[in-house]
Order: C-alpha cells, then sequence, then structure tokens
C-alpha cells in the first residue's frame, strides 16, 4: 500500500440543491448586513480537508452566516435542539449540515458523515461545546472535533493533510441589528503534528482540543480593558438600583445597598465572554449603555421640567393647559395665516429677529406700520372678492386673531412646551424598570448558559 492509497479523494462540487438552497440565504442575508468580510483572506487553502472551530454555542444564524460566507462546501456539525421543527430541519437537510441527538445513535451516524467530508477533502465547522460536563469529566469547548479530526488522521496514517483553524466571528450586535459581520481565521493548527509526537489517540484529542481553546480565547475582536471595566461597573449600578428598589418595597427592611459590588465569578464569566463570543458581550453592552443613556435622559427631563413652577405638579393646572393648547391650535393656526404676509415681509428686513444694536423703538414702530399695513390691504381686497358683509366680520378678526397668536405663542413656549416635556420624561421613566429587568435576564441567561458550558459553578 502506498502514501498515495492514503491521500483524500479528489473534492466534488456541491449538489444543485446546496448551491441553490445556499444563494438564497446569501440573498437574505444581504438584506440585514452591508457586508460579511474576512479579516485575513486567503488564510484557507483549497482543495483540502479543513475544520472550522467557533468558540461559542451553535445557533442557527450563525451555522447559515458561515455557510454563505464560505465558497467552499461547508458541513455544520449541530445538535439537533437546534434544527428541531419541520422548516427548520428542511432548511439543515439542503445546507448539507449535520445534526446529531447526543442520547442516540445518531451521534455515531454523524461522526461517520463528518469523517466522510474530511475525505472527500470538504470542510466541516464545529461550534463550541455547551453541554454540561460530568463530575470528573476533562472537559474542552472542542472535545468531540478534536477527536473527529485525531481518529480521520489516524485512519489516513497521518497524510489526511487536515488542518485546524480556530475562527473568530464577531457579530456585533445580537441578532441580525448588525451591518458587518467580521470572520478571522487564526493559525492553523495540523493534527498530524500532535500524532508524531507519540501517545494515545485520546491524549492527542485532549491536547489539540485544548490548544484549539486557548486560541480560540486569544480573540482578536476582545474588548479593551478599559471598555470591560466601563462595562462592569454599569453593570454593578444596575444591578445595585434593582437590588434598592426591590428592598425598598419591603416594610421595615433596613439593609443598604452601599458596598455590594459584582461577584468574582461575574467578572471572570465577563472575561470569558470576551474571550469566546465579544459580539454577545458587545451586544449586552450596548442594551447597558442604552438603559443608561435613557436613565440620563430621564433625569435631564426632570431637571427641566422642574424649572416650570409648581403649577405642573398640579393634575387640574396640566389638564387646563392641555386644553388650551389644543382647542387653541385652529385659532392660531387662522392667526399665522392673516399674518403670514406680514411675517415674511418682516423676517427679510431682520426685524423679527432682536439685534444687538438695533433701535427697539424703531423696530416695534416698523412691524406695527407693517402689520397695519397688510390689514388694510387684507381688508381691501375681501371686500372686493368678498363683499362687505363678510368684509364686516373678517376685519375685526385681523387684530384679534394677532393677539390670540401672541398669546398663544407664549403659551407653547412657557407652557406647553413644558407639558410635552413632562410626558417625554414619564414615557421614559416608564420604560427604565421593564428595560432593566429585560437586561438582567438577559445577563442571567447568558452567564448561565457559559457558566454550564465551561463547567462552572456559581
Amino acid at each position: 500500500m502506498s502514501v498515495g492509497d492514503f491521500l483524500p479523494a479528489p473534492v466534488s462540487p456541491p449538489s444543485f440543491s446546496y448551491r441553490f438552497m445556499r444563494g438564497l440565504a446569501r440573498l437574505w442575508v444581504n438584506l440585514f448586513f452591508r457586508k460579511v468580510r474576512f479579516v485575513n483572506p486567503g488564510a484557507l487553502p483549497a482543495g483540502r480537508p479543513a475544520m472550522l472551530l467557533i468558540g461559542h454555542p451553535a445557533s442557527l444564524l450563525d451555522a447559515v452566516l458561515l455557510i454563505t460566507a464560505f465558497e467552499r462546501h461547508v458541513h455544520c456539525f449541530l445538535d439537533g435542539r437546534i434544527v428541531q421543527g419541520f422548516w427548520r430541519s428542511w432548511f439543515a437537510r439542503f445546507l448539507d449540515m449535520i445534526s446529531y441527538e447526543a442520547a442516540d445513535e445518531s451521534f455515531r451516524e454523524a461522526v461517520e458523515r463528518a469523517g466522510e467530508a474530511l475525505q472527500k477533502g470538504e470542510m466541516l465547522a464545529f461550534f463550541a461545546d455547551d453541554r454540561t460536563p460530568k463530575p470528573g469529566e476533562p472537559h474542552h469547548l472542542f472535545t468531540h472535533p478534536a477527536l473527529i479530526a485525531m481518529q480521520a488522521e489516524v485512519q489516513h496514517a497521518g497524510q489526511l493533510g487536515l488542518e485546524v483553524y480556530p475562527v473568530h466571528v464577531f457579530l456585533p450586535v445580537a441578532q441580525l441589528y448588525s451591518s458587518e459581520l467580521l470572520i478571522y481565521l487564526d493559525t492553523p493548527l495540523i493534527p498530524a503534528e500532535y500524532l508524531a509526537r507519540g501517545g494515545s489517540l485520546a491524549d492527542h484529542a485532549q491536547a489539540l482540543a485544548a490548544s484549539a481553546e486557548e486560541s480560540c480565547r486569544q480573540n482578536v475582536h476582545r474588548l479593551q480593558q478599559q471598555d470591560i471595566q466601563l462595562f462592569l461597573a454599569d453593570l454593578a449600578e444596575i444591578l445595585r438600583t434593582d437590588l434598592k428598589e426591590d428592598w425598598e418595597k419591603r416594610p421595615n427592611w433596613k439593609q443598604k445597598v452601599d458596598g455590594f459590588g459584582l461577584s468574582q465569578f461575574i467578572a471572570e464569566w465577563v472575561e470569558q465572554l470576551n474571550g469566546l463570543h465579544p459580539g454577545q458581550l458587545v451586544a449586552l453592552r450596548d442594551r447597558v449603555e442604552t438603559y443608561r443613556e435613557t436613565k440620563r435622559s430621564c433625569a435631564l427631563g426632570q431637571m427641566e421640567a422642574e424649572q416650570a413652577g409648581e403649577w405642573l405638579k398640579s393634575a387640574p393646572l396640566r389638564i387646563a393647559c392641555w386644553m388650551a393648547s389644543l382647542i387653541g391650535l385652529p385659532i392660531a393656526l387662522y392667526g399665522v395665516v392673516n399674518h403670514l404676509v406680514a411675517g415674511i415681509i418682516l423676517r427679510r428686513a431682520g426685524f423679527l429677529e432682536n439685534k444687538e444694536g438695533q433701535n427697539q423703538a424703531v423696530r416695534w414702530g416698523v412691524s406695527a406700520l407693517v402689520v397695519l399695513g397688510t390689514y388694510a390691504l387684507q381688508t381691501l381686497l375681501c371686500a372686493h372678492w368678498l363683499g362687505r358683509t363678510i368684509t364686516g366680520y373678517y376685519a375685526p378678526s385681523l387684530p384679534l386673531s394677532g393677539a390670540w397668536l401672541l398669546g398663544y405663542v407664549w403659551l407653547l413656549r412657557h407652557q406647553t412646551s413644558y407639558l410635552l416635556l413632562d410626558f417625554r420624561t414619564r414615557r421614559l421613566a416608564a420604560k427604565l424598570l421593564p428595560m432593566r429587568k429585560e437586561l438582567i435576564r438577559e445577563l442571567d441567561s447568558a452567564r448561565d448558559t457559559y457558566a454550564e458550558m465551561l463547567g462552572l459553578v456559581h
């Protein structure tokens, strides 16, 4: 038997159904992303088997994004729970995803399919293992793909030429709110080099899994340390605020939140997330910053509303102001129409602006003459076109609508504007509690998911 007998078979082109479904998926992805960009294009050689290891748990979205990003035929190795349901399973089947159920025979079949794909020189994509390790069990994020890689290399006497690439995928904001997807292929690990060291297959697989995990933790998309510290400080303030409000609702509760801070577990979890899935950390940070900005806007609105005076705290006075603003609007609009010509003339002449050094007596005198002149012109035109009877009603309405318009402008500036500000501030304040609760639920879910995946105990 020669060495050539162990070489992978020639790469066959993907099926029509795979290429067609990948094309549809690309159209769908292009609706939400401006671009999918490789940070280091050309790192992946063509025509050789390759394995991609992504450092965060799998999702159908991530799998589809990987398939659409590569021109090569990609098989995503996924837990069957992710592709449950008719449409998901149908989609996964046409995109040649390899799904398995950890508790039955399908896992062995999935491993065999993965080995066959590597034999054909195709590409496999594995996500971090999110299962909870058994007590005393050695656990790495890539234990299963490392075993598959080593078994495939052993079956081909170390001549398969398989390369294992840790992949850093950065999707800045959760779900489909990002405009750009970044993919970075790290330095490949060569399973054949591990075989050359001697030893058992299990030891080689554990060494390969450990190396891949360490590479994924050194994520090129990691946030800077100062950003992490700011995020932790904001997170601590949010949790203290929630704890304080919860305690204040309890009768005779005297414990204070002063001195409460984040546990070491939370700090370690954030560091883990920053290394393995910085995109999700950015999404959480954006949620925290949105909450902080909403809270700041609410505080500023309350400070500005306090300048209105005590009347804003009176419900009858607020109702009266709303009624005056709504009922007086049609009359004010009528006044605007009546004084539109005069307003244009005064604006072009610069008399509507209180300029420095301008003689106020001249300004008001000229403005009065312009207004009276337009009154006379509009009255003559009304008499000419509509008759004296209508003019008798129209002429007195000109100064009355002007006076109402001045009063309405004062009302808008000194009362209605504060009503609108108070209304907006109250709406923002009503959003704070649901935003905080939702953010805490999201943080708890992400923390618990990674705690289970990494075998940490909270």
